[in-house]
């Protein structure tokens, strides 16, 4: 009944992907940090089990369907703000596949510097065959809005590899603040209306963009990139 009804409004397989998502948080953060990882998330170990759709911080679900539609863990994984070190955290996608119809996802501000995945669970929580495994954030087919801003070891490549380019339903894609050198791997992004590259300082060229490719764009945010000129843009005639 829980799979079908969902557990006290939300679905128990992703109340409990939820969980399985604060607990990989409270691991790659100190121990005095603990209490303060995602403190509404609660389940029933804690013995005041709640709403995962109306109750938990950053969480927002479908009306209807009572799945997660936003998710938000800007800043989750707290860094040293004395010596400004930043933590370069991988971050296991596995956590991410049972969300079926996620539109946002907002990761800024945790140090991001790649991902891995160890697992992928169907519905009954039994491992899936391994050609139905989906890389990174490439089966999140809905997802419109995505913060990785303020990640400064995320790079070229590990767009690339988070499966950026299968995500073709992005409205607005937020990159401030990364260690971005070349954006080659938007050019599918065709549904792309808002797009923020700002303080990228390494990205120097628009080279093989190819704006004309993203017709929908409507905002570009270069400021305090390396760009020193336009020659390599193309835009739409």
């Amino acid at each position: 009944m829980n799979e079908i009804h969902g557990y006290k409004g939300c679905l128990e397989i992703e109340r409990t992907a939820l969980l399985e998502i604060k607990s990989f948080f409270i691991s790659v953060n100190d121990i005095g940090y603990h209490d303060k990882i995602l403190p509404s998330w609660v389940g029933e170990d804690d013995g005041m089990p709640s709403d995962c759709c109306d109750d938990w911080e950053g969480v927002m679900c479908n009306a209807t369907t009572r799945r997660v539609m936003q998710l938000s863990l800007n800043e989750t994984k707290r860094w040293n703000y004395y010596d400004r070190t930043w933590a370069s955290l991988l971050i296991n996608m596995s956590l991410f596949h049972p969300f079926e119809e996620l539109q946002s996802l907002d990761l800024s501000f945790n140090g991001l510097a790649g991902i891995y995945e160890n697992r992928a669970y169907d519905s009954f929580g039994s491992l899936k065959q391994l050609k139905m495994l989906n890389l990174g954030l490439a089966n999140l087919r809905y997802l419109q809005v995505l913060d990785l801003s303020s990640n400064r070891n995320i790079t070229s490549g590990s767009l690339t590899r988070l499966g950026l380019a299968n995500l073709t339903n992005l409205k607005k894609l937020d990159l401030d603040y990364c260690g971005i050198t070349t954006i080659q791997v938007l050019a599918n992004l065709t549904n792309l209306q808002v797009l923020d590259l700002s303080y990228n300082r390494n990205l120097t060229t628009l080279a093989h963009v190819g704006f004309a490719d993203l017709p929908n764009l409507k905002t570009l945010d270069l400021g305090s990139c390396g760009i020193t000129t336009t020659q390599d843009y193309r835009g739409s005639d």
